[in-house]
């Protein structure tokens, strides 16, 4: 298999990787004359492409002016696409997140008060969650989290240290991570354990602007070094996507003024 192997330049797999990307959250664009190889390949291999939208189906004859601003309007989201793709982001160590995006029990968030007899059973799976947890055994203790939280649905910690468990996991679950600890900073805003892991969760989802405020918030509220060396990862990424913004919505307001006068 040796003269199978080959590389190519970081810089084009990084386009390649952000070009995916954009393909992931707006499949339709597969659908642009520009990527007809694009697409023809994936048929050719067997792969199914996303239904058109509704708006290519449809193709008024009549009204040219209408017909002209639609042009043109499909030309600007072609060339924000395009700005989108053309961000060189760093994607290595992106995994995305193979799991099925499912909610998970949370426990009622109406419920205000255990009786003993659930405080009582709520230490104990508490303890019993703290010692899978110390011991490695991260599906055993989702679980166990999972007894804890039925009991105690407002207890910001459990949350916090289950969501860390599902980051754990082999596949990681990083939305489920998302979920979990956002629900212990809705509970606790000083949870810094909580921004922590979910700045880690988005990383992984490669969200690094979400990654990078969340991570900036929990060294801010308790300063950790892996919380900080984290930070130090996303942070080129996310001010190139600051960057990208910003460009942008000075376009948006040229545009804006441009159209104004005209």
């Amino acid at each position: 298999m040796a003269s199978m192997s080959f590389s190519l330049p970081k810089a084009a797999l990084d386009q390649l990787k952000g070009f995916i990307t954009l393909c992931k959250s707006k499949p339709e664009v597969l659908h642009n004359e520009e990527l007809s190889f694009f697409s023809e390949y994936l048929l050719s291999m067997g792969a199914s492409l996303p239904p058109k939208p509704e708006q290519t189906q449809k193709e008024p004859q009549k009204q040219e002016p209408k017909t002209a601003a639609k042009e043109e309007e499909s030309e600007a989201d072609m060339e924000v696409e395009s700005e989108e793709s053309d961000v060189e982001l760093d994607m290595e160590g992106v995994i995305g997140d193979p799991n099925p995006d499912e909610p998970h029990e949370m426990g009622d968030p109406d419920k205000k008060e255990m009786t003993d007899q659930e405080m009582e059973s709520f230490d104990e799976k508490r303890s019993e969650a703290m010692q899978a947890f110390s011991e490695g055994e991260w599906d055993k203790a989702v679980g166990l989290f999972t007894e804890a939280i039925k009991l105690n649905p407002n207890s910001a910690a459990m949350f916090a240290k289950r969501g860390t468990c599902f980051l754990k996991l082999s596949p990681p679950a990083p939305k489920a991570c998302v979920r979990d600890c956002s629900r212990a900073i809705e509970l606790n805003p000083d949870n810094a354990s909580a921004y922590k892991f979910r700045g880690r969760a988005n990383r992984l989802l490669g969200k690094f602007t979400e990654a990078a405020k969340d991570l900036s918030t929990a060294c801010k509220i308790d300063f950790d070094e892996k919380a900080d060396e984290w930070l130090k990862e996303v942070q080129p990424n996310a001010k190139k996507l600051a960057e990208h913004q910003r460009r942008k919505e000075r376009k948006a307001t040229d545009k804006e003024a441009k159209d104004r006068q005209e």
